[in-house]
């Protein structure tokens, strides 16, 4: 091993470090960097102090308002921006050796969290827009002849994922705004990113809340406290692959909601007789190759309408000028060997290829789905003679849909939509969602909270219903009267009771 990161194991928003090198009561991750990861085991002790302090951390988070929370969330934002703080810079040194992606790479994502909290109207306008009112979670709000409030769930699982570090911790601010306590399952591919956001919420102030209700373990798959921790939680969240979906949703409880973003896929779209190819190519690479093609909003093909041959040419350009900016700098051996082994098959097929070992780009006809797609910034480009006929292309996997130029997305989306695309978006900015999206089909937020309601009283009968003079009389009384009365009314035998057609002339039923 090259060098031993220690990272701490995290309950109720306290960091517990290993003790010492000889400590064996850990976790020891190893990365294809030759960096390894220590971190403390999470035992069954731990998962009761988690659950004993329940009653208490939520009180304490529901007597404090929306406001407070993001006033606070915004202070650690504020430092982090600054890079004033001993978590932001701890991030700032190891991240890119446990996860392989660009250090430049890394730090846009930092940055974006560091943004996300400071500039405290995006947290505002995420409840906003999932809510459709900022107070949601602070006040009864009137909707039409009812009041509705948001609660928190209680203890909230973050089954975390590594292949995209803003991932893990947009997770965790879910958690915190919507005032839950979080559990967070650390990923192996990336402990780093979350621990290092909440290492930074801790540093601000160690006593607050919401610094409390963190907790963040590291157990390895069918560990036992581990599945006794999904089992306890209020409502749970899970990034990742099939596998960790279905194990997940297997060990929850009854009637615990799950947000599960599990696997999906993306496409662009390119009309090249409505625009100019270089800034097309320029914009899907942008789209697919950010985080080597690891996240579900990457680009793994494109639809050209027009002159393939140039788009070809020029994606290889804009492949080039990306990877000066952030090198393709994996060393991971099963990634790199899957690669290579589906870009030889793509070339042994026929299908004109560019490889180089930081990205490639392979031509396929329409509808060519028997080659799995190899990821590693590799580009299919596929031709198409109708926009619209994209849509036979997707499906209840598909996730965004980048589409230039992008005034030609009010003439499909409808058809696109229906297919299966859940987001729409300008081509080049599919990892930059903008207020009021929706995640995997869905508001992220609405599985962390219960909505309650309270109905307005029969005394106020809105505009669809008669004043009465004494409600419960009518509606509780009098109103069998009138059924009864309409029922012995009813001439069965001259209306007919069986529903079915007529039989035609000869026939019998």
């Amino acid at each position: 091993m090259d060098q031993v990161i220690d990272l701490p194991l995290i309950v109720n928003g306290v960091a517990r470090y290993a003790d010492g090198p000889q400590d064996d009561d850990v976790h020891l991750l190893r990365f294809e960097s030759g960096a390894a990861v220590r971190i403390p085991r999470f035992h069954q002790s731990h998962l009761d102090e988690i659950h004993a302090a329940a009653d208490d951390l939520d009180a304490e988070l529901a007597a404090i308002s929306s406001a407070e929370i993001i006033t606070f969330l915004g202070k650690v934002g504020e430092l982090w921006d600054a890079r004033r703080l001993a978590a932001r810079m701890f991030v700032r040194r190891h991240a890119h050796t446990l996860t392989q992606f660009p250090d430049v790479m890394m730090e846009r994502d930092y940055e974006t969290i560091g943004h996300f909290l400071a500039q405290r109207w995006h947290l505002y306008d995420q409840i906003e827009s999932e809510f459709g009112d900022q107070r949601i979670l602070d006040e009864w709000l009137p909707v039409q002849m009812s009041y509705r409030r948001a609660y928190p769930r209680g203890l909230v699982l973050h089954y975390l994922v590594g292949n995209l570090p803003l991932a893990s911790m947009y997770s965790l601010c879910r958690g915190m705004v919507t005032k839950n306590r979080s559990i967070a399952k650390l990923p192996s591919r990336d402990p780093i990113s979350p621990v290092g956001l909440a290492l930074a919420v801790l540093e601000v102030d160690p006593q607050h809340p919401v610094s409390r209700a963190l907790s963040l373990p590291y157990w390895p798959h069918g560990d036992a406290v581990g599945d006794a921790a999904i089992a306890s939680v209020d409502a749970a969240c899970v990034w990742g692959g099939e596998a960790a979906v279905r194990s997940v949703r297997s060990k929850l409880g009854v009637n615990v909601p799950l947000a599960e973003y599990g696997p999906r896929h993306s496409a662009s779209v390119v009309d090249l007789t409505d625009a100019d190819v270089r800034e097309a190519a320029m914009r899907v690479v942008e789209d697919a190759a950010f985080y080597d093609q690891e996240a579900c909003f990457n680009t793994q093909r494109v639809f050209v309408k027009g002159d393939t041959t140039a788009f070809v040419a020029a994606a290889r350009d804009a492949f080039a000028t990306f990877t000066g900016n952030l090198p393709f700098v994996t060393e991971n051996r099963d990634v790199l060997a899957n690669r290579s082994a589906l870009l030889a098959e793509a070339s042994f097929r026929g299908f004109p290829s560019t490889v180089t070992p930081d990205w490639a780009v392979v031509e396929l006809p329409l509808g060519t789905t028997d080659l799995p797609h190899p990821l590693g910034r590799t580009l299919f480009v596929h031709p198409v003679e109708d926009l619209g006929d994209v849509a036979r292309h997707l499906d209840r996997h598909s996730q965004t849909l980048s589409v230039h130029p992008w005034r030609i997305t009010t003439e499909h989306r409808d058809r696109w939509a229906a297919a299966g695309a859940d987001r729409l978006v300008e081509a080049g900015f599919s990892r930059m969602p903008r207020a009021g999206f929706t995640h995997d089909g869905s508001l992220g937020m609405h599985t962390l909270v219960r909505l309650v309601s309270i109905e307005r009283s029969w005394d106020d009968p809105g505009r669809y219903y008669t004043r009465r003079t004494d409600a419960a009389q009518h509606y509780l009384v009098d109103r069998y009267d009138r059924v009864r009365a309409t029922m012995q009314a009813d001439d069965l035998a001259a209306v007919g009771t069986d529903p079915r057609p007529a039989p035609a002339e000869g026939e019998q039923r």
